[in-house]
């Protein structure tokens, strides 16, 4: 395996490790101006992947290669979770945002013509007593 594969490695691991902080801290501007990088480093990785394997499955493997390798994993996982959670905080903040909408706008309390409906402006919850 060349320099440059483990040059690619340390590169990537280090950029998740920023990425991930900057996820901690809120700064999206960190994470949207490193994306590119991460698309080229992910990139020589996956062309080096085939080195790396060779690397790995060799008779005396490189300590070395296995701790930066496990330290890439365990940056990638890390990632991969603070993202998970940002998508979820996403996805509930929009379900709230178009609830309110909903609620406030012209399909909640008021009607096409912007007169207010008459009844509940809001559905009343029904329950199953038939248990």
């Amino acid at each position: 395996m060349t320099d440059p594969e483990r040059d690619a490695i340390k590169a990537l691991t280090r950029l998740l490790q920023r990425e991930n902080a900057a996820i901690r801290k809120g700064d999206l501007a960190q994470i949207d101006a490193e994306i590119t990088r991460k698309a080229e480093l992910g990139a020589a990785l996956e062309a080096a992947a085939p080195a790396i394997a060779e690397a790995l499955a060799a008779d005396l493997p490189d300590d070395a290669l296995i701790v930066q390798i496990t330290a890439l994993r365990a940056e990638i996982e890390a990632n991969q979770t603070l993202l998970d959670g940002m998508t979820q905080a996403t996805g509930g903040l929009v379900a709230e945002l178009a609830r309110i909408r909903d609620r406030h706008g012209l399909r909640g309390i008021y009607g096409a013509t912007g007169t207010q409906r008459a009844g509940e402006p809001i559905a009343v919850q029904r329950f199953d007593r038939s248990v």
